[in-house]
Parts: C-alpha cells; sequence; structure tokens
C-alpha cells in the first residue's frame, strides 16, 4: 500500500511539474501558456524580444507574475499601460534574464552574475532562494531553450527613472489632464521630452478651472489662443531648480522670456502661486506644483475684436454675419478698429421690423455695406467721444454721437463700453445701425437672393484704404473727426 502511495504521489508531482509543459516548449511558449504571465508576456510583445526569448539561447529568466507586477505598479503609483509604454521597458525585462541554462543547483550564495541588460543581480540563499529582494517561488522550469525561475517580485536595475521626462509626471498624473491638452495643442510635448534639464511650475486642472471662470472663457477658446505657448513657457525655467534652491526675491528667467519672483514668505510662492507640492524629479528636471496658472505680462485675453465677438454667445448673428460677408480675416488683422456690435436681440428687433428670417437677412447683397457701418478705422475709447462728434466709418459714410443722458450712435444706445482687444475694441449697442447707401432685396423663392461674398471686396477695399489713410484720427487729442 505504502509502495502504491508513493507512486500515486510521484505521478501528482510530475503532472504538477508539466503544468509549464516543460522541455519541449520554449521560454516564450511556457509563459504564454499560463495566466499569470499574462502582464509579462504583454511586456515582452510591447519591448519586441518575443522572437529573441525564442531563439536558441539558452537563456535562464527570472519570470516576475502578475502579482508581482500588481505589487510594482501599486508601490510606483502607475498603471501596466504606462509601464508597458514605458523607454525603458526593454532595460527591465532583460534585467531579468542571464545568459545560459543556470539551474537551482548551480547557484551559490552571494554570486552575481551578469544579466543580458548589462548590470548584476545578487543571490542570497540564506533561508531560501532570493534573486536581489525577490523570493524565487517555483525553481527549474525547464524549457527547450533554457529554464525559468518564477519570482514574486520584479527586479527594477539601478538606473530605472520612474518618470524619464518631466512631461510622463504630468500625463502619469489624473490631476494635469488640462496641462497636458494644452502642451499637446502648443506643440510642446516633444521639447520638454528632450535633454533639459527643466523645471516646470506645473498648474493643476483645478488652477486652469479657477482661471477659465476668473477670465469668463471655455478651455476649448484658451487651448486655441494664439497665446498659449507663451503661456505655458512662461511656466518652465532652465535647469533644474529644486525647492532647496531657491532664495526668497529671486527673479529667474523663464523660457517665455519674462521672470517670475520667488516669495517665501510663508510658503513658497510664484508670483501669487502657491506651490503646493514641491520636488518631483524626472530624468530630465524636476516639476513643482501650483495652486495658479501663471500669467505673463503681454497676455491679450482677446487678442482681437473678433474673438470678443466668438467668445461671446450674445453676439452669434453678428459672427455668422461676418462669416457670410468675408469680413472675419479684415477684422483679424492689425487694425486697431473701433467696432460698435449690435447684439441678437438688436439683430432679432431688425428681423421682426423688416418681416424676413436671419438667413434672409445674411443672404443680403449689402449685407457687408450694413456690417462696415458699425466699424471706425482707430482704437476709440468711450473717453474720447465727444457730444455731436461725426465718423466716417469703414462703410464710407459717417456715424453720430450722442452723448444726452448717455451714449448713443445713430440712435442705437451703447450698453457696454469699452471691451478692449489687441488690435481694437467694442462698444455693444442694442440697434443694428443701417446706412444710407443700404439697399434692401427683397425675397425671391425661385432665384433667391445673389451671394453677399461677391461684395467682400468692397469690404477689404474700404479697411485698407481707411486704415492706410487713418481718416478716423486726425486729432491729436481725439481718435474721431468732429465734422461741421
Amino acid at each position: 500500500m505504502k509502495k502504491i502511495i508513493s507512486m500515486i504521489l510521484a505521478l501528482i508531482l510530475f503532472a504538477s511539474s508539466n503544468v509549464f509543459a516543460a522541455g519541449h516548449q520554449n521560454i516564450v511558449e511556457i509563459a504564454s501558456g499560463n495566466e499569470d504571465f499574462s502582464i509579462l508576456v504583454a511586456a515582452l510583445q510591447e519591448a519586441e524580444l518575443v522572437e529573441t526569448l525564442q531563439g536558441t539561447g539558452p537563456f535562464t529568466v527570472f519570470a516576475p507574475t502578475d502579482a508581482a507586477f500588481a505589487a510594482l505598479l501599486a508601490e510606483l503609483g502607475v498603471s501596466a499601460s504606462y509601464l508597458l509604454g514605458h523607454p525603458q521597458l526593454s532595460e527591465i525585462l532583460t534585467y531579468h534574464v542571464v545568459a545560459g541554462k543556470v539551474m537551482s543547483t548551480d547557484l551559490v550564495d552571494g554570486m552575481t552574475p551578469a544579466t543580458v541588460n548589462g548590470e548584476t543581480i545578487t543571490i542570497d540563499l540564506d533561508g531560501g532562494v532570493m534573486v536581489n529582494d525577490a523570493n524565487v517561488t517555483t525553481a527549474d522550469v525547464n524549457a527547450s531553450n533554457g529554464v525559468i525561475h518564477i519570482i514574486d517580485k520584479v527586479l527594477i536595475p539601478s538606473d530605472f527613472e520612474l518618470y524619464p521626462t518631466v512631461v510622463d509626471i504630468a500625463v502619469n498624473n489624473a490631476g494635469f489632464s488640462t496641462l497636458v491638452a494644452a502642451l499637446t495643442k502648443a506643440g510642446l510635448v516633444s521639447t520638454l521630452q528632450g535633454d533639459g534639464p527643466f523645471t516646470v511650475f506645473a498648474p493643476t486642472d483645478a488652477a486652469f478651472a479657477a482661471l477659465l471662470a476668473d477670465l469668463g472663457v471655455s478651455a476649448e477658446y484658451l487651448l486655441n489662443h494664439p497665446q498659449l505657448a507663451e503661456i505655458l513657457t512662461y511656466h518652465v525655467v532652465a535647469g533644474k531648480v529644486m525647492s532647496t534652491d531657491l532664495v526668497d526675491g529671486m527673479t529667474p528667467a523663464t523660457v517665455n522670456g519674462e521672470t517670475i519672483t520667488v516669495d517665501l514668505d510663508g510658503g513658497v510662492m510664484i508670483n501669487n502661486a502657491k506651490v503646493t507640492l514641491a520636488n518631483l524629479e524626472a530624468g530630465n528636471g524636476v516639476v513643482h506644483v501650483i495652486d495658479k496658472v501663471l500669467v505673463p505680462s503681454d497676455f491679450n485675453l482677446y487678442p482681437t475684436v473678433v474673438d470678443i465677438a466668438l467668445n461671446n454667445p450674445n453676439f452669434s448673428i453678428l459672427v455668422a454675419a461676418l462669416q457670410k460677408a468675408d469680413l472675419v480675416d479684415a477684422l483679424l488683422g492689425d487694425g486697431p478698429f473701433t467696432v460698435f456690435a449690435p447684439t441678437n436681440a438688436a439683430f432679432e428687433d431688425l428681423l421682426e421690423a423688416l418681416g424676413i428670417t436671419a438667413e434672409e437677412l445674411l443672404a443680403q447683397p449689402d449685407l457687408a455695406k450694413v456690417l462696415l457701418f458699425h466699424v471706425v478705422s482707430g482704437k476709440v475709447m468711450s473717453t474720447d467721444l465727444t457730444d455731436g462728434l461725426m465718423a466716417p466709418t469703414l462703410n464710407g459714410e459717417s456715424v453720430t454721437f450722442d452723448l444726452d443722458g448717455g451714449v448713443k450712435v445713430n440712435g442705437a444706445t451703447v450698453t457696454a463700453a469699452d471691451l478692449e482687444a489687441g488690435n481694437g475694441v467694442i462698444h455693444v449697442i442694442d440697434k443694428v445701425i443701417i446706412p444710407a447707401n443700404f439697399t434692401y432685396v427683397a425675397q425671391n423663392t425661385e432665384e433667391g437672393l445673389p451671394d453677399t461674398a461677391d461684395n467682400n471686396a468692397l469690404g477689404f477695399a474700404l479697411i485698407a484704404l481707411m486704415a492706410g489713410l487713418g481718416l478716423a484720427v486726425v486729432s491729436s487729442k481725439k481718435r474721431l473727426v468732429k465734422q461741421s
């Protein structure tokens, strides 16, 4: 009976050793056939090492299980996808491989075999088999091209950098999604993945949200702002500046060209932003987390008068009209321009008075004449206006200002004044002002109305003429001409 039990136990042990299909399968085939090595196999595929470890070898592989990888990811605070995309993935994997077939009986306490990575590992046989700080849980799994020893930890080479670049710190932290989107949009990711070193003062998503609320704009608007790259580079200093390198009152130059100011009184402040987490080191620099977005002094929220209109839903009909009349590009120019901007309500009042739809208005052949009647050359602030002042518009006709009981232009009341842009200013008005040279064309349901795009040459010609001659700026004290 004892002989039979011994034979059964021997068969069980033999069968369990064959779970890995030892002997006739190569190292990759054995790993691929065991669900405990799914991350290892994925890593080998990502690092393009599968073909190598399917070769003749022989190789000795210290193979971490999925549980070993899961423990490493939890310790590092990163995802499997981040690790699989890490530029040092191949170095990590080859640190688990020794040339030749080294069985457990070949191991000697204190030996330091070289790995395919180039670094050595250390064997400790005191109380079991240890490779560096990893336990060998199953030894001597034979393969056709070597042997596998299963370990309970991932071996990390000494030169491993969790964050090779400052960008990796941002990419791997959900709290920097807006910053990452901005860096991507501005084409700065590859720059900050360079050698550097760089010091980055990184605003969180909450910092960006506060800025957007303060400016009253959307994230999309900021991400498409022409000064986006200038804003971002205002957060970057050349060199690796640790918190211990900071001195109260120092004013380091940023990559933007402007300087920032360090204040160490009661914490660490960069301009008006507080450093909430310091010294997140990367391979090419360091990141300090801040609670506000740093805004350079030359930042202009609205680079053009068109931007003001585009960013305000109350001007959607005006924007549609400018697009239809092909005047957007002209008003994106240097200018400066003064625009008296009718709101949607103003346009709706006009539509009701004419008994037409917005589409019919936008199809009017003289649409450009109406729009240009709302634009004056030069930047005319409300303080430049005087009662009875007349100013030529880009339409060619003049508008008249009435300051009795408020500010009116040709009977339209200015409801909001002095909305400044980089190329001029907008004054909001409550009526659409109609020039004398406008001819209304009734709707022809069969033929429709002529395309107003044919009139854009008039708009461009007038804008070029008026801006060139500066007809609206002839007084040293006023930007408008008062005509008698």
